[in-house]
C-alpha cells in the first residue's frame, strides 16, 4: 500500500482454519438426534488501510510573506513530519466455534468464543521538537483487545400441515480493554473524547486510558444540593465541594456506553396461506450521558424553551449545567423492531406464479427506562453513549406491500 512509509510498504496476513465434523465419526453412530456437530477454530490477521492519503510524507504548506526590495514574496514549510515507519494497523484473532443441529435439524445452531487483538494502532501523538519539525506525528503505537461469544439459536418447536412456528435468536457479550497507549518514544496519560457544547465549559465526557476500555464516561460524582440549590460534587477524599471546587483528582470513571449484551428474536408464524413475522431486538449493559436533560432541563435557561423535567424533575436545581454521572442514566432497551403480516393469496393462472399481499411496521415500540427520546445512540467509534442535543427521532414507519411472481 504506497499510502505508508517506505520501510513499510508491503506487508502479509496469514490465516489458517480447521474443523472437525464429529457428527460423523463411528462413535456418533448411536446419536441419531444428532444431524450436525462440527467444532471449528481459526486463527488470522488482516490489515487496515483506511487513513487519508500523505500520512508518511512531509507535505507542504503556505505560511506568511517576507519582504525583499519593496516586493512581498509567499512562503511555505513543511505540515507534516514525515514517518517511513507508518504501517498498518494489525488485528490478530483467534476464533473457536460450535455448529449444531438436533432433531432433524429442528434446533441448530452455532456458539463462537473470539479474542481478538488490534494492535499498531495509529494516532496523532505529540511529537519532541527537535529532531521533529512540527510538533505531531502520524504513528503506530496503541494496542486495543477484544473478547467476546455470539450464540445463534434457531429452532421449530411447532410444524405440522397447517402451521408452523420457527425462533431465531441471537446473542452476543463482549469486552474490551486498551492494553497499551503508549511506548518509549511516544506518550500520552490518556485521550479524551466527546466535547460537550456549550454553553459552560464542560470539557469532554470521555476518556480512554491504557487498562481502560472503550466507552468510558469520566466526570465528576454527584452528591446533592446545597440549600440554595447550587450543585456538590464528592472529592476525592471523601468530602463534598461545588462545582468551583473540583480538580482534575477528584474525577472518576462513571459509567460506560458501549453495550456488553445485544440480542434478537425473531418469530415467524406460517398458518395456511398467512405468514407473521414479530422481530425484537435490544442492547443491554451500558450507560447513556443526557444531555438533553443536562440543558433542556435546568432552570437557568430561561426564558428558553424547556423540557418539562426542569420543573418536574430537577425544581431544586438553581445553578449552571455541570456534567456529572447525575446525568448518567441506563441505557438497556428492547425495541419491536418489525411486525409483518402477509398474505399468498392462491392463484390459478399460467402468467402468474405468486401474488403476495402484506402489510409491515417497524420501529413499533421502545421498552426502556431511559428518559431521553430514544435509547438507541451510535454505539462504535470513541464517543459512543453520548446522545447529543441534535439527534432527530427514528420514525415508525408502515407499509403495505404487495409481491407479483412471474
Amino acid at each position: 500500500s504506497s499510502r505508508f512509509g517506505a520501510n513499510n510498504k508491503w506487508a502479509s496476513f496469514p490465516a489458517i482454519s480447521g474443523a472437525w465434523l464429529i457428527s460423523d465419526e463411528n462413535f456418533m453412530e448411536g446419536a441419531s438426534w444428532v444431524n450436525n456437530l462440527k467444532l471449528r477454530a481459526g486463527f488470522g490477521v488482516t490489515g487496515n488501510q483506511g487513513i487519508p492519503n500523505y500520512q508518511s510524507l512531509s507535505t507542504l504548506s503556505d505560511g506568511g510573506v517576507y519582504p525583499q526590495n519593496s516586493v512581498y514574496y509567499q512562503t511555505y514549510g513543511a505540515s507534516r513530519n514525515p514517518n517511513p515507519n507508518l504501517k498498518w494497523e494489525e488485528k490478530h484473532e483467534m476464533n473457536l466455534g460450535i455448529d449444531y443441529g438436533f432433531f432433524q435439524n429442528r434446533l441448530n445452531g452455532s456458539i463462537d468464543l473470539y479474542d481478538r487483538k488490534t494492535k499498531d494502532l495509529l494516532y496523532n501523538y505529540t511529537a519532541q521538537q527537535p529532531p521533529f519539525v512540527r510538533d505531531a506525528i502520524f504513528t503506530n503505537v496503541g494496542e486495543l483487545e477484544n473478547k467476546g461469544i455470539e450464540v445463534l439459536i434457531s429452532g421449530t418447536p411447532i410444524r405440522n400441515e397447517n402451521f408452523e412456528w420457527g425462533i431465531d435468536l441471537t446473542g452476543s457479550y463482549q469486552t474490551n480493554e486498551l492494553t497499551k497507549l503508549s511506548n518509549e518514544n511516544f506518550q500520552a496519560n490518556w485521550l479524551e473524547f466527546g466535547g460537550l457544547p456549550s454553553p459552560g465549559n464542560l470539557g469532554n465526557a470521555i476518556r480512554l486510558e491504557e487498562g481502560g476500555s472503550i466507552g468510558n464516561f469520566y466526570g465528576k460524582r454527584y452528591a446533592g444540593l446545597t440549600d440554595d440549590g447550587k450543585w456538590l460534587f464528592y472529592k476525592a477524599d471523601g468530602t463534598t465541594g461545588t462545582a468551583s471546587e473540583m480538580n482534575e483528582n477528584d474525577l472518576s470513571i462513571i459509567g460506560n456506553g458501549v453495550p456488553k449484551y445485544m440480542a434478537s428474536l425473531s418469530n415467524r408464524f406460517k398458518y395456511k396461506n398467512f405468514d407473521l413475522t414479530i422481530f425484537f431486538r435490544g442492547k443491554f449493559g451500558f450507560d447513556i450521558l443526557n444531555t438533553k436533560d443536562m440543558y433542556f432541563g435546568n432552570k437557568k435557561w430561561l426564558p428558553n424553551n424547556l423540557l418539562k423535567s426542569a420543573i418536574t424533575k430537577h425544581n431544586d436545581i438553581d445553578d449552571d449545567p455541570q456534567y456529572s454521572d447525575y446525568y448518567i442514566e441506563k441505557g438497556d432497551f428492547v425495541k419491536l423492531d418489525n411486525v409483518t403480516l402477509g398474505y399468498n393469496v392462491p392463484v390459478e393462472s399460467k402468467y402468474i406464479q405468486k401474488f403476495r399481499i402484506y402489510v409491515s411496521g417497524r420501529n413499533l415500540a421502545t421498552f426502556t427506562d431511559y428518559s431521553g427520546i430514544d435509547p438507541e445512540l451510535q454505539d462504535t467509534g470513541f464517543t459512543t453513549g453520548i446522545d447529543g442535543r441534535d439527534f432527530y427521532p427514528r420514525t415508525k414507519t408502515w407499509t403495505l406491500g404487495l409481491n407479483i411472481g412471474f
